[in-house]
């Protein structure tokens, strides 16, 4: 299991994440509103931003990354991931079920 961060523009994590799991390339997804902070061009930005946190298999991070590299064309997204070590075994139990190949859309 991984922990799927992604950073995207406030008031888009909805609409993302319900393209996510439609897909079935997740179990579940948490939003979080977040500040950032970050430089572009020598100068310190200020964003309002949605964080989601992703929970979903390590085999499915390509499937994730690449529908977002879809909705958002040419930007450069932030997403990354995190192995999960240790878990609660019916929610990965849960997560293989709601998450195997026979459920995925487009796979």
């Amino acid at each position: 299991m991984i922990i799927v961060f992604l950073s995207v523009k406030s008031g888009d994590g909805i609409n993302n994440s319900k393209r996510i799991l439609e897909r079935k390339y997740a179990m579940s997804i948490d939003i979080k509103k977040v500040e950032t902070l970050y430089l572009e061009n020598d100068n310190i930005k200020e964003e309002d931003r949605e964080m989601l946190l992703i929970k979903t298999r390590e085999e499915l991070f390509d499937k994730i990354e690449e529908l977002i590299k879809e909705i958002y064309k040419n930007n450069i997204i932030e997403i990354y991931s995190i192995n999960v070590e240790d878990a609660n075994k019916d929610f990965l139990d849960l997560l293989e079920k709601e998450t195997s190949i026979k459920k995925i859309k487009n796979a």
